[in-house]
């Protein structure tokens, strides 16, 4: 049961990772910086900004994959995403696999004025227990997975959309 926590070095997390690139792609739909083809919308059953309150889906800056686990046996992988904003406020934590996404509240911090001593707690217990909790399948589940819609999958022109923000403004 394979753990992967290095992007650099262990081809599993690039690989599954990606398997899951549609995670940072609804972040970038629902700033507008991804265009959605005409009359769709993020399939709910992806939708992980759904549920947050609105100060916090529209604070974040940056979403990123820092850990991987495959269960080869039972055919099931998934990847813990971390979704970040200025000063690492709100921090929310999601598991993701082929079935959606699922906020792990436990190790997130969702109030902007969250102190430094809870946001360090909150990390401390992701980095101590997720891969633990991982390990031991906690998160493992079966069922039919939901469909990507391929505009979630294609990746952006280098610098996305917003291209037009490094442009001199004259």
């Amino acid at each position: 049961m394979p753990l992967y926590d290095d992007p650099e070095n262990e081809p599993g997390f690039a690989r599954l990772a990606e398997r899951h690139r549609w995670f940072p792609a609804v972040l970038e739909a629902e700033y507008g910086e991804r265009e959605t083809p005409e009359g769709e919308a993020v399939p709910p059953a992806l939708d992980w900004m759904s549920d947050l309150s609105v100060e916090a889906r529209y604070s974040f800056d940056e979403v990123e994959c820092s850990l991987a686990y495959e269960e080869p046996e039972a055919g099931y992988a998934c990847t813990i995403w971390d979704a970040s904003g200025e000063d690492d406020r709100p921090w929310a934590v999601y598991v993701v696999d082929d079935f959606g996404p699922r906020l792990l509240p436990e190790y997130s911090v969702l109030d902007n004025e969250t102190d430094d001593a809870a946001l360090d707690a909150a990390l401390q217990r992701a980095a101590e227990q997720l891969p633990d909790r991982l390990l031991a399948g906690e998160f493992t589940r079966t069922g039919e997975p939901v469909a990507v819609p391929e505009w979630l999958l294609t990746d952006l022109p280098e610098g996305g959309d917003d291209d037009y923000l490094l442009e001199p403004i004259v």
